[in-house]
């Protein structure tokens, strides 16, 4: 699979909000500590318990996209490493990618033993923590730590829950501003640090080598559209939701972010098929030497340097910088993420949690990210600060692990709550009505009072 899809589409976002509802009735999360479950033992390397107490223990994990580069490279290491070190045998599963959605919270919240680890994209741990041992204790005793990642890392695994940490951060990356090197250098321009900058540089590249400014993603497809809004909307000091958790998206600042967003395909710095055009229409419209620049995920980088991916002079002609930010504002990122926790109902926690240590064990992740001698294999995600600041690290993936750490110190996740999988599929449809040549301002006021009436039934009503 050659890409992986963020968050479901709108069926599955009905379907997994089906499971919620039965969820309420479902049986809490299993009053057993995860430290009940760990072998007396003493630790050793990366906190793996000597002796092997867990010999012979077969644990499944839930996942999706078995042949995407990182995991592949993990699962061949398991097999490798961690199985010879601990008997532990890992099986990953390899579901359909709005299927798995589906049976995470299948799995989490309404219970079902047929797995052992899960893992989740950030925006479904607030639904998914229910079926999930809090880590906190059994953290401390392996000397591990949540410092050891990014903020909106840390923020994605407490999920909503400032005390309680569900899962470990293994997949994440920053979201950035890949643009063609030679370009910039012809015109003596370096990357934007403010939106103002941004907009009189994609004057300049309007048409610059017969290639369009930039490829914008304003269709429809799993809140795509929405990553790009969501970094202006933070850096504008704007929000998705207020404090109470009621739509905040038609402030001012919210308004000013989203008028800019929509000016960057209105004012023809973006083709305008973009406005149906997905991450992976605008990401290969930049790989084909169509487009001069392109916002997307950090570990894009893998592909725009792989000369059997992109077009031979895309490949060395790559920079990527951190998104611009509003005047003196902070700049915004979206900082995404992928979990690993245990579940609740595992019959095999112990073992379970051995391997969640040795999965997200930053000397796993380096290994990994340094290994280059398979393609299918290699890959530059990292998410540990200490991996993103080490300079092997960058030396072997574009110097991209640094940019990432500069960007995720002031980035964001999105909200969470249980509710966001039907927030999304609000918010991207107004967006892209918006780039159909919808009004702003009308269409963030028709989305707000959409999602406000999908809160209150949730609510069971009650709007006060």
């Amino acid at each position: 699979m050659r890409r992986t899809r963020r968050t479901g589409r709108s069926v599955a976002a009905l379907a997994v909000t089906a499971m919620l509802v039965a969820a309420g009735c479902a049986a809490g999360p299993s009053e057993e500590q995860l430290l009940d479950a760990v072998a007396e033992a003493p630790a050793g390397d990366m906190g793996l318990l000597e002796g092997k107490p867990y010999d012979g223990t077969h644990i499944r994990l839930l996942s999706c996209c078995k042949t995407t580069a990182q995991f592949a490279a993990l699962q061949e290491k398991t097999d490798r490493e961690f199985t010879a070190r601990t008997g532990i045998t890992v099986e990953w599963a390899n579901i359909p990618y709005e299927s798995y959605l589906q049976q995470i919270v299948a799995e989490t919240a309404i219970g079902g033993g047929t797995y052992d680890v899960v893992v989740w994209p950030d925006a479904y741990g607030a639904s998914a923590k229910i079926g999930l041992q809090p880590l906190n204790r059994v953290l401390k005793q392996a000397g591990r730590s949540i410092e050891e990642f990014p903020p909106p890392f840390q923020e994605a695994a407490r999920a909503g829950d400032d005390r309680t940490i569900y899962g470990l951060p293994f997949r994440g990356f920053s979201y950035n501003y890949f643009y063609r090197e030679s370009e910039f250098e012809r015109l003596g321009m370096k990357p934007a640090s403010t939106w103002d900058e941004f907009g009189e540089q994609l004057d300049r590249l309007d048409g610059a080598s017969q290639r369009s400014a930039l490829a914008g993603q304003y269709g429809r497809n799993g809140g795509q559209n929405l990553y790009t809004w969501l970094a202006m909307l933070w850096s504008n000091g704007g929000e998705v939701l207020d404090e109470r958790g009621d739509p905040a998206f038609t402030s001012p600042e919210a308004v000013e972010a989203t008028e800019r967003y929509i000016d960057l395909l209105r004012d023809g710095h973006s083709p305008p098929a973009s406005v149906n055009w997905t991450e992976t229409d605008a990401t290969q419209q930049f790989e084909q030497g169509a487009s001069n620049s392109v916002f997307t995920w950090a570990w894009q980088i893998d592909d725009f340097t792989d000369p059997g991916k992109v077009q031979p002079e895309v490949a060395d002609d790559v920079g990527v910088a951190p998104l611009p930010g509003w005047g003196d504002k902070p700049s915004v990122t979206y900082g995404y993420t992928w979990l690993m926790g245990v579940l609740n109902t595992s019959d095999n926690q112990g073992a379970a949690w051995e391997y969640l240590k040795w999965a997200t064990n930053a000397d796993v992740e380096r290994d990994i990210a340094l290994d280059k001698s398979d393609p299918d294999k290699a890959t530059s995600v990292v998410v540990h600060t200490e991996n993103m600041r080490d300079e092997e690290v960058n030396a072997a993936n574009h110097g991209l692990p640094a940019v990432q750490e500069r960007a995720l110190r002031t980035a964001r996740t999105v909200p969470m709550t249980i509710d966001w999988p039907q927030i999304q599929d609000v918010l991207e449809v107004a967006i892209n009505e918006m780039a159909h040549g919808g009004d702003v301002r009308t269409q963030l006021e028709k989305a707000a009072a959409d999602v406000q009436a999908l809160l209150d039934r949730g609510r069971g009503g009650d709007a006060s």
